[in-house]
């Protein structure tokens, strides 16, 4: 029996221990660098910002799960989402504890290394990224419903990522009312599955989250491209409004993707943010790759990681007064060639456009086969006109003639005078109304014999004092034929 208890305990200590290892795990243990920037961000409770890190910050996963991971600050929020994940990690700072807690319930992984998070308004977005031999061209979206990631159904798909070789550069401005996003540059396989060598289009494009809504602005000037060709992924890439601001050789330049312009800094402000710089990562010697940057309203943090895993950082005031206006270049040119521009609208418009065609080309053969109407020339015209008016009898031709004297007056000849002229205006309205119907039939059967016509010559409307009475008038399409035979 005290075996027996022993071995009872024993299992419930098992049980605990495993529990604990578990609970651990689970609560993702921290480093002390990992700490540290938490700390910092959760400081805050005002600004918002976005931090893509390298697995240098694995805030306690495995880096295999991951390329890396963005980090992304909505006012007193703080969330982490590793990149290559679905997952959604969040932030907390309790009595001094800095830990992370999963919130999402995504199953999936795989589709969205190098893909970038940002908030518009209170909803977190991803644009782009790359995964299963596939480079993603959507808009997603966190859903705090069903805390899984959620589609946004746009009208196109712009294929994109932002890793460590590419040229592709992501803006996002959540403060205006029109919340747009702007991309320059996107990828795609073009001889995919066959090789998976990426070609860019060197376009710049936008996002309206109002309309949900992709737009082409242009292709990528070659200044643009200059710039970014010479830019490394470890250096600065903040957003500041309407502004996205980089750094590029060790100088700063302020990107207007709207007003479509880029250009530094003033000189003073290149060289204040030029020594910070260099105070702050000349004198590592593992590489700047251990460095990062990211601002809290207009303060910018130079942050680099020391050899005890320990955090330094300078912060500074960024003068958004000092940006150099004078001498600017145009991120995309947007007069493209005939050529470009109808690529461009079949892209953005592709659906609409094949339903057109396709519904004029349903017109075109409807016509060309049932409503197309033989051409004959004029002198057999006038002999099958003359045809029709020698087949009529007095009664009809001057029934004709009338009605012609009415359109001549852009009047309509009732039915009044009409009996009169057919002798029906002494009998009863059953013999008047069916021998005017009688009347107009016999002329109709007349004129399209004759003529090969398919339409009617008359045109009946209803009296405007007695809807009981119909008003007679002669078919504009025939009316210079009958013109030229009453005068002969």
């Amino acid at each position: 029996m005290l075996e027996l208890i022993k071995r009872f305990f024993y299992l419930i200590v098992l049980i605990l221990l495993s529990s604990a290892i578990n609970a651990q795990k689970d609560n993702n243990l921290l480093k002390k660098h990992e700490i540290q920037l938490l700390s910092l961000l959760l400081s805050d409770t005002v600004n918002n910002t976005n931090i893509t890190l390298n697995n240098t910050f694995s805030f306690g996963l495995e880096n295999e799960l991951f390329t890396n991971s963005n980090i992304i600050k909505k006012g007193k929020d703080v969330y982490i989402q590793p990149l290559g994940t679905g997952r959604l990690y969040k932030a907390r700072l309790n009595k001094g504890n800095v830990t992370i807690e999963r919130i999402d319930h995504t199953i999936h992984s795989g589709v969205n290394f190098y893909a970038q998070n940002f908030f518009v308004k209170d909803t977190l977005f991803q644009v782009g990224g790359l995964g299963f031999w596939q480079i993603r061209g959507i808009i997603n979206y966190y859903s705090t419903k069903t805390n899984q990631w959620e589609l946004i159904q746009a009208n196109r798909a712009v294929q994109t990522y932002f890793d460590d070789q590419k040229d592709a550069v992501i803006h996002f401005d959540d403060q205006r009312t029109d919340p747009k996003l702007f991309v320059s540059n996107s990828y795609y396989y073009p001889n995919y599955p066959s090789s998976f060598e990426s070609s860019a289009t060197d376009s710049c494009y936008t996002f309206d989250f109002n309309s949900r809504t992709w737009s082409t602005l242009g292709k990528l000037t070659p200044d643009y491209k200059r710039i970014f060709e010479l830019k490394h992924s470890h250096e600065m890439d903040l957003h500041f409004k309407n502004l996205y601001i980089f750094q590029s050789q060790l100088d700063f330049y302020w990107v207007d993707f709207e007003k479509n312009k880029i250009g530094l800094f003033n000189s003073n402000e290149n060289n204040r943010l030029r020594e910070l710089w260099l105070s702050n990562y000349n004198d590592d010697k593992r590489g700047i790759q251990t460095g990062f940057q990211f601002n809290l309203g207009n303060d910018i943090y130079f942050i680099k990681l020391n050899k005890d895993n320990s955090l330094h950082w300078i912060k500074a005031k960024l003068d958004l007064k000092e940006l150099n206006t004078k001498t600017t270049f145009q991120i995309y040119n947007n007069s493209t060639s005939i050529l470009e521009t109808i690529r461009h609208i079949y892209n953005d418009h592709k659906s609409n456009i094949i339903l057109l065609l396709l519904f004029l080309f349903i017109v075109i053969i409807i016509r060309s086969n049932i409503f197309k109407r033989k051409r004959i020339p004029k002198e057999v015209v006038t002999i099958l006109y003359d045809n029709f008016f020698n087949s009529l009898s007095i009664i009809e031709k001057e029934l004709i003639e009338a009605l012609y004297q009415s359109n001549l007056k852009n009047e309509e000849l009732s039915t009044k005078s009409i009996n009169k002229i057919i002798g029906v205006q002494q009998k009863d309205t059953l013999t008047q109304n069916k021998s005017r119907s009688d009347h107009f039939i016999k002329i109709n059967q007349k004129f399209k014999m004759s003529t090969q016509n398919t339409g009617s010559l008359f045109i009946k409307n209803r009296d405007s004092g007695d809807k009981r009475q119909y008003n007679y008038s002669l078919n504009p399409a025939y009316l210079l034929e009958i013109e030229k035979l009453l005068k002969d």
